[in-house]
């Protein structure tokens, strides 16, 4: 059985808890299949809608959005499942329905179908990840809970890197049946990994779900939460217009090579900071975390070729991968093990939020003042968040002291 609670690393000193686990491995590659599905369909469906279904580009971008929309509202009940009726029960279930979801899109042959297939497609979503987040936060030790949560979200990263290449390789080569059907495929590959993990047993079942507002969001991880929103509103703004930002700057294949150099600075970042977290802890990766992040927007909004773009998309990557999971230890830390699942779902969900508002939010500041601008503005979102997580740090210095002294 695994251990939980203190560990070596607490009682010992020098051992450290064991990280690589089976089933920290198994709920990694689960994460990993899932997200390569949701990344496979982005580049590839919008022109399905508009060459095989006849539709319009607006139509292809609402096919987009609806499927955020329905993860959101998702995500509040799917972490009160998850406490109440447990990680494995959950999780199976919504990666079944992933599953039937991803496979229901061979069958998509009108734009009505494809609507409704989509909200669905994006409840189930909401409810596999949040299901995976919460079971990572449950198998990964105490002592390396800033190094185990970095590590998840690679896998999550690495599918972004390679799963958007091979839908187009498939649609080039193959057709869009066959893009559905490995999109299946690899949500299927989700749910086979799931079965065999075993999930710690310390899950909720105690009442503390409160009434209210209170039931569907966890209080305690909102102060954290709100500060990833600035830095996720600024995340969907740039993705999407650094390739009408590249075009005007006269070089459109820089897009391309934006994403690459994200990624794999994210990846390193996700690397390096889940240890610094770990050992020196949460603030000495997230501040330098956020000020990486500004400095990247800056190079954006100044750049007039490849070097300062690059150099942008490198320091933006390497800063929301430091911010990101030392945030999702944090809500982790502040709350009991039975609300770890409404935790994760307020975290997750005030990320997509701020990722859904990114485009329209900065999209306006486009049309006011130009992309140089709005990359320069997008800073001081930034900036604010910033100080949010100082607010929030101090709010629960405050709470722990409380505590000890009751």
């Amino acid at each position: 059985m695994r251990r939980t609670g203190t560990g070596s690393a607490e009682r010992g000193g020098e051992m450290r808890e064991r990280l690589w686990t089976k089933d920290f491995i198994l709920i990694c590659a689960v994460n990993f299949f899932m997200f390569a599905g949701f990344f496979m369909l982005l580049p590839t469906l919008p022109i399905f809608v508009v060459d095989e279904l006849g539709e319009s580009e607006s139509q292809a971008g609402l096919v987009v959005g609806v499927f955020t929309v329905a993860a959101v509202l998702t995500r509040p009940a799917s972490g009160i499942w998850l406490d109440r009726w447990g990680r494995r029960h959950i999780m199976i279930l919504s990666l079944a329905l992933f599953a039937v979801a991803s496979s229901s899109y061979l069958a998509a042959f009108s734009m009505v179908f494809l609507l409704l297939l989509r909200l669905f497609h994006g409840a189930v979503f909401g409810m596999s990840t949040t299901a995976a987040a919460t079971a990572a936060a449950d198998q990964v030790p105490s002592s390396r809970r800033g190094e185990g949560l970095g590590i998840f979200g690679i896998s999550s990263m690495l599918a972004m890197i390679l799963s958007p290449a091979l839908g187009m390789a498939l649609l080039q080569h193959g057709s869009y049946s066959l893009v559905f059907l490995v999109g299946a495929g690899l949500a299927t590959l989700a749910l086979l990994f799931a079965l065999p993990i075993r999930h710690p047993e310390a899950q909720a079942r105690s009442g503390e779900e409160g009434r209210g507002l209170k039931r569907w969001i966890e209080m305690r991880a909102v102060p954290y939460s709100v500060s990833l929103v600035g830095p996720a509103i600024v995340f969907g703004g740039v993705v999407s217009f650094i390739s009408l930002y590249a075009i005007e700057l006269g070089n459109p294949g820089m897009a391309g090579g934006y994403f690459v150099v994200y990624a794999l600075a994210l990846v390193l970042s996700r690397m390096v900071s889940g240890k610094i977290y770990d050992r020196k802890g949460p603030d000495s990766a997230v501040i330098p975390g956020f000020l990486l992040y500004l400095a990247g927007m800056v190079a954006l909004g100044l750049a007039d070729g490849p070097v300062l773009f690059y150099a942008g998309a490198g320091l933006i990557g390497f800063g929301y991968g430091a911010i990101q999971p030392s945030v999702q230890a944090l809500v982790i830390a502040g709350v009991p093990a039975e609300r770890r699942g409404a935790a994760t779902a307020t975290y997750l969900t005030a990320m997509d939020a701020g990722i859904g508002l990114g485009s329209f939010v900065l999209g306006l500041f486009v049309g006011w003042w130009g992309y140089r601008s709005m990359f320069l503005i997008g800073g001081l979102f930034v900036l604010a968040s910033m100080f949010v997580y100082r607010w929030a740090r101090t709010l629960s210095r405050e709470r722990e002291g409380e505590r000890k002294t009751a």
